[in-house]
């Protein structure tokens, strides 16, 4: 959730661009209610998100009545899809590790792993998540069952990480042996895992997903849809900035 701080500095910035767009478009430095009121919108939050304030009112604006409106909006728009292979990747021991230059070249962002399936190899995986991580556009493994139902999403670079140092109490045989025995429980040691029970369905409201993420004080929350598959992820800082913009369209 915004902090104080945060919320200040963009209200210091706001003020900022307004004179200097004053001065050099219309040649002057009166700053109008209208202005101060889009600028103070991030404090405005801030307060009625952490239940500081009930409400706002300025003039004849009430911002709780804006807020409430923007923040029980869907997060539909603010979903973000990941670039996933088109089909399951075998990663097995004969197969090797060929199917990596078209997965960077597809600019990949997660790989899936199916419980069950019986036939991931841990040196293999541990190639791809090193190779893989060595590019910006890739954060993810998505874990699904056989059916294509939702399990898991794990962050793979600090996966990545794990399987590279010698201290970790785990290594790429041990993950490859809890997919294919489908053991949820060994998997639930994984860093960043956030299991279905966290995950949120594509209908949900802002201010229930950024209440859910205060929750479990985490920036990302999977988003599955009525069957339970995965659709993408949501973030704390793009749903933050919509609720602002959402607001400050009300307001004008």
């Amino acid at each position: 959730m915004i902090d104080l701080l945060t919320a200040l500095i963009i209200f210091i910035v706001i003020i900022t661009l307004m004179i200097i767009l004053r001065i050099k478009l219309l040649k002057n430095t009166e700053i109008k209610q209208s202005d101060i009121l889009i600028a103070i919108i991030p404090i405005i939050l801030w307060l009625l998100l952490t239940g500081k304030i009930e409400k706002f009112e300025f003039g004849d604006l009430k911002i709780q009545t804006a807020f409430l409106e923007a923040s029980t909006s869907p997060i539909t728009k603010q979903i973000t899809p990941l670039k996933l292979p088109v089909r399951t990747i075998t990663i097995d021991e004969k197969r090797g590790t060929e199917q990596i230059p078209r997965l960077i070249r597809n600019k990949t962002e997660a790989l899936i792993f199916v419980l069950d399936y019986g036939h991931y190899y841990g040196p293999a995986i541990e190639e791809y998540l090193k190779r893989l991580s060595e590019h910006h556009f890739f954060n993810y493994i998505i874990i699904i069952d056989s059916n294509e139902k939702f399990i898991g999403i794990v962050n793979a670079r600090e996966l990545n990480t794990i399987f590279l140092s010698r201290q970790a109490s785990f290594n790429s045989h041990d993950f490859a042996n809890w997919i294919n025995n489908s053991n949820i429980t060994a998997l639930e040691k994984l860093p960043g895992y956030l299991p279905i029970k966290n995950a949120i369905k594509k209908d949900m409201d802002k201010h229930t997903v950024l209440e859910k993420m205060e929750t479990l004080n985490i920036d990302i929350l999977p988003v599955i849809d009525e069957n339970d598959k995965f659709v993408g992820i949501v973030e704390r800082a793009r749903l933050t900035a919509s609720l602002i913009i959402d607001v400050a369209k009300k307001v004008k």
